[in-house]
């Protein structure tokens, strides 16, 4: 019986938080000015099917997605500025990443990247919906790309 538990605990854990967002988050577009800044987000998507050495095949059907999201600017990118939250949206699933889900990476003034590697159940073969929540102060904004593909790395 622990057994059982466990394991629908730890799928529910793996699924993620089905959140409900308002309706601002999903009508955002994929530019949003905050502090002073415009800032444009293109987001890419994929499943890593590589063989691994010493890895066997997962007996489930959940992978690894993985993400580069990219944050650029035609100006210097608000050093205040910071990523409070991902959240993904495919069908009626909705998965939101925090801040221990991802890394943010500064590429140069101008440009950042969200990385992240999250276990999901994720259909491969449709497209899903990216938000990114901007903070910088009390400002709180969203940008989001609709339709992203998801690709596939053999």
């Amino acid at each position: 019986m622990k057994k059982i538990i466990s394991a629908a605990l730890f799928s529910a854990v793996l699924m993620g938080c089905s959140v409900s967002h308002d309706s601002s988050t999903w009508q955002a577009n994929n530019a949003a000015s905050i502090a002073t800044q415009t800032v444009k987000l293109e987001s890419n998507l994929w499943i890593d099917l590589m063989p691994q050495i010493g890895q066997s095949m997962p007996l489930t059907k959940e992978q690894n997605l993985h993400g580069a999201l990219n944050l650029t600017s035609p100006q210097q990118l608000p050093a205040e500025m910071d990523v409070s939250q991902v959240v993904l949206k495919q069908a009626d699933n909705t998965w939101e990443l925090d801040s221990k889900d991802f890394d943010l990476r500064n590429h140069s003034e101008t440009h950042w990247e969200i990385a992240f590697k999250w276990q999901v159940n994720v259909n491969s073969t449709a497209p899903v919906d990216v938000a990114v929540q901007l903070v910088s102060g009390s400002d709180k904004v969203w940008v989001a790309n609709k339709q992203v593909t998801i690709d596939t790395v053999y």
